[in-house]
């Protein structure tokens, strides 16, 4: 999985892992993204996505999280890194609260990768 790709599942997973996902998320995922895919293809993916996720156990999303979290981490500078973790707080906080279930994932990030809060 490359550095985008990790950091695509991330951040779709942050969006859905509270049961919702509100416009602003999916304009800052798509942000994230920047030009490198069509938009409409990635809208339609994260729709899909979205289903599959929330069709699996929070022990799963987390199992996929971890592994897109250390592609990641494996791929980026402390820069990126930095600059991904704002990004992934903008997101969780886009709907001005943050759930238990989103704290549990943006925790095991700045845990991993050494950061904190």
């Amino acid at each position: 999985m490359n550095k985008v790709t990790a950091g695509y599942k991330m951040l779709l997973l942050l969006a859905n892992v509270d049961g919702k996902q509100i416009e602003h998320e999916q304009a800052l995922i798509l942000d994230f993204l920047g030009n490198q895919f069509d938009t409409n293809t990635i809208i339609a993916t994260m729709q899909n996505e979205q289903i599959r996720i929330q069709a699996i156990s929070q022990e799963a999303q987390m199992l996929e999280f971890r592994e897109a979290m250390n592609a990641f981490y494996s791929q980026s500078t402390q820069s990126d890194r930095s600059a991904f973790l704002q990004l992934a707080m903008d997101l969780i906080k886009s709907d001005n609260r943050i759930t238990q279930e989103e704290n549990i994932f943006i925790n095991k990030l700045f845990e991993a990768w050494g950061e904190t809060e």
